[in-house]
């Protein structure tokens, strides 16, 4: 496969929309909600990728899986995380095993 760079494509887009605060913003009324919101969502999203990789088409699985990332980053937003520290975990747990 190739590297993937959504996360920080991604992760820009949050901190502009956040920063806009624009009236209707999907991603600052979500912030504002605050991480338990945002936990409930994750867990919300996470059930939904576990039924489109269990009963529905590898498309589906593709959209739910988007809208499990998306919400996760704003979780981890919501909780002053950037994801180069998920990346940092990632790499640390790559060398040690």
């Amino acid at each position: 496969g190739s590297t993937s760079c959504f996360t920080p494509w991604l992760w820009r887009r949050i901190l502009r929309r956040e920063s806009e605060n624009a009236p209707g913003s999907y991603v600052a009324t979500s912030l504002e909600r605050g991480p338990e919101y945002l936990a409930q969502k994750v867990g919300e999203e996470s059930a939904e990728v576990i039924v489109a990789a269990l009963a529905q088409s590898p498309e589906r699985l593709v959209e739910e899986s988007a809208d499990l990332l998306f919400h996760l980053h704003l979780l981890w937003r919501s909780k002053g995380l950037d994801p180069a520290a998920i990346d940092d975990e990632l790499r640390r747990r790559a060398t040690s095993s």
